[in-house]
């Protein structure tokens, strides 16, 4: 019983580990380090930035006004003239190009 109850507890120490290991990399020594330069001037450039933008919007805008106000459309074909009523016939105005009908 003795012997089987050893045997058991090296195999769970040797399952399970002996103590806890530290598995952090360790951390390099310090180095001395030299004085700190001055901090440089900030720019504008966000401003710019957004001024680009805008423009870009601006441009964006109008060229869709541009496409949106589309080429103008053909004329079809017109059809045939109505029939005159009776007693009066066709006639064609030779300034429009639009038929009439006029009084016999």
């Amino acid at each position: 019983m003795k012997a089987w109850l050893g045997i058991m507890l090296i195999a769970l120490v040797s399952l399970f580990g002996v103590g806890c290991t530290n598995t952090t990399p360790q951390q390099p020594a310090p180095t001395a380090q030299g004085q700190t330069g001055d901090t440089g001037q900030t720019g504008d450039r966000g401003r710019e930035e957004d001024k680009r933008r805008e423009e870009d919007k601006r441009r964006e805008e109008d060229r869709r006004r541009e496409e949106d106000k589309g080429r103008p459309g053909e004329t079809g074909d017109r059809g045939k003239a109505a029939p005159c009523p009776a007693g009066q016939h066709p006639h064609t105005n030779p300034d429009t190009g639009r038929v009439d009908c006029v009084s016999n």
